[in-house]
């Protein structure tokens, strides 16, 4: 089972006050991010999406994708030093096709592989929920949110 305690706990966190549509969180890093898994989609996270955690091996995803990326490979993007910005199944396509052109190398853009009714971009222990699509405020969190991913050190 999934828990999702990001948003009723971002007080707590410390997080940024919420500017607009979006709201950015601080999450306290999963202890078991040092762990490796096999298998994608055999592991529950503390939040969904996940911003840490056990994580799979490998390569990571790039760019905007049409399938939804199992929270293991996500995780691992984040350890990288990318981001990832999931959106709900049924987003209309214009909105995604937007999201589209925040991508990169190390910015991946997915629906969700979960029920999701919120744009959400991740980034290592960071979350910032998009209720409306805000293109500025993605850019900001995707520039800003990045360099503190493990994998970088």
């Amino acid at each position: 089972m999934l828990v999702s305690i990001a948003v009723a706990s971002a007080a707590a966190c410390g997080s940024a006050a919420p500017r607009g549509t979006c709201q950015e969180l601080r999450e306290a890093e999963d202890q078991r991010s040092g762990m490796h898994v096999l298998e994608a989609g055999t592991t529950e996270y503390l939040t969904d999406p996940p911003t840490s955690g056990p994580h799979s091996n490998g390569p990571t995803p790039s760019g905007a994708l049409t399938q939804p990326v199992a929270p293991e490979i996500q995780v691992r993007l984040l350890e990288a030093g990318g981001a990832m910005i999931v959106y709900p199944p049924n987003l209309d396509r214009e909105t995604v096709d937007l999201l589209a052109t925040l991508t990169s190398d190390l910015v991946v853009s997915a629906p969700s592989p979960s029920p999701a009714t919120s744009i959400v971009a991740t980034a290592w222990t960071w979350k910032l929920v998009c209720t409306e699509l805000d293109v500025e405020r993605l850019r900001t969190f995707l520039s800003d949110r990045r360099d503190a991913a493990p994998g970088l050190d």
